[in-house]
């Protein structure tokens, strides 16, 4: 804020230092201006003291000092000079009254200036320009001051949307806010007011069945299967609905059906794009469960990867897995009762695993609220950032909790968090607790 008030300030003072000196100046003739005549000297000697400067340009000619051409221009200037001043002093107090009316003039523009900056900028400007000016510097210590205007925001939709229930457009608006705050469970019940104005509609679709598997922490169930398949019924090309039904093939083993959503999905999209890249990467994890033993199709399997839903169910069921079962991490995670009164049920909660050795990306993530805990986590390949960096190609772990009152996912003073080092990527019954102050 200061230092856009010193540029303004800066910037009137160079405005007024172009405009007042030459208003100030004595005009040709004073007494204290170099080359010009006493202001009391009779016309007769103001003609002689320009002839003597005549006398003066011609000895220069004369001399060689000056070429006929600056000469003639010299003699031309000297004679308008002349007159100038023989007519200045035409009238007694004339020249007097021309420097007053200059000082006025200096003093008015001094004050005027300013002013009519200030009224210009007040009609014409943002006035509330000066304290968004610090804004970038106050973005990141406010950070949770804006996710909390931000939910005061959609608040105020929310009951705008009771007042008049039949815009569509409002409610579609409100659930992607809910999905941008991770409160799936409401944007699945605002999508859900869409449709009942709208049905049938593909995108909502397959916005509602991505909101039912955010909320389930990926895992379908009835709803997002039927609303994938309504979606592709409405709409074969719909492009989250393909990857959403060949997400939810592959992860009940039926890899054949996954790539035939995802290779269509594929052709829709543009080559360079990142979006033809990750699906890219998913058609080569499809393949290579197709083709594993225990696959659709396939002998029958003999090691337990090939079928991850089965998998998936023993191991939870057995107190010792074997070597080959894919990575499953399975525990409680809550907040220290002694902490509980520091958060608010809408504050983000991320349960994650890092690698013990390497880089410190996420192999795992879980996002939900402080509403949602206790709460029965499971962290495995499904829950992976990237498909090049999921659990099972990890060692050892660290497994995280952390609140954000922010939302965000980097660590700030003030959330809670708590670590359990050194887990196995096939640990059950962890009791993952947020009991520390981020200072």
């Amino acid at each position: 804020m200061t230092t856009l008030w010193l540029v303004v300030l800066a910037l009137l003072l160079a405005t007024l230092f172009c405009l007042v000196p030459p208003l100030l100046r004595r005009p040709p003739g004073s007494d204290d201006a170099p080359g010009f005549p006493p202001e009391d000297a009779s016309d007769a000697g103001v003609r002689a003291f320009y002839l003597a400067q005549r006398d003066q340009l011609r000895r220069d000619l004369n001399d060689g000092a000056l070429t006929p051409q600056a000469h003639a221009r010299a003699d031309e200037e000297l004679q308008r000079e002349l007159l100038q001043d023989l007519a200045l002093r035409s009238g007694p107090g004339a020249r007097r009254g021309g420097q007053r009316a200059g000082i006025v003039a200096a003093c008015l523009l001094t004050v005027a200036v300013p002013v009519a900056a200030v009224l210009l900028y007040g009609q014409l400007g943002n006035p509330r320009a000066a304290a968004m000016f610090a804004l970038p510097q106050a973005a990141e210590p406010h950070a949770a001051q804006a996710g909390n205007d931000m939910a005061l925001a959609i608040n105020a939709l929310a009951q705008r949307l009771r007042a008049a229930p039949d815009d569509v457009d409002g409610w579609y608006m409100l659930a992607r806010s809910y999905e941008t705050l991770g409160r799936y469970n409401d944007a699945v019940a605002a999508y859900q007011q869409v449709l009942r104005r709208v049905p049938g509609q593909p995108a909502v679709l397959a916005d509602l069945a991505d909101a039912l598997l955010s909320a389930r922490q990926g895992r379908p169930d009835e709803d997002s299967i039927a609303a994938v398949a309504q979606a592709l019924e409405a709409e074969p090309d719909q492009p989250k609905a393909l990857a959403l039904a060949g997400m939810m093939a592959l992860r009940r083993g039926d890899a054949a059906e996954a790539l035939t959503h995802w290779e269509r999905l594929q052709a829709l999209l543009p080559p360079d794009s990142e979006a033809a890249r990750q699906i890219q990467t998913n058609i080569s994890q499809a393949r290579a469960m197709a083709s594993a033993p225990g696959a659709p199709g396939s002998p029958p399997a003999t090691s337990p990867s090939a079928a991850p839903a089965a998998t998936a169910t023993t191991a939870a069921t057995t107190t010792a897995p074997t070597p080959a079962a894919p990575a499953r991490i399975s525990g409680q995670a809550r907040i220290a009762e002694a902490l509980r009164g520091q958060v608010r049920p809408a504050d983000t909660v991320f349960i994650l695993a890092r690698p013990v050795d390497g880089p410190r990306m996420p192999v795992a993530i879980l996002r939900m609220r402080v509403a949602d805990l206790p709460h029965a986590f499971v962290l495995d390949d499904s829950t992976a950032m990237s498909p090049d960096a999921t659990l099972s190609k990890a060692g050892t772990v660290r497994v995280e909790i952390r609140v954000s009152p922010s939302g965000n996912a980097a660590a700030q003073a003030g959330d809670l968090s708590g670590v359990l080092n050194d887990v196995a990527t096939r640990a059950e019954g962890l009791e993952l607790v947020a009991d520390t102050v981020v200072r």
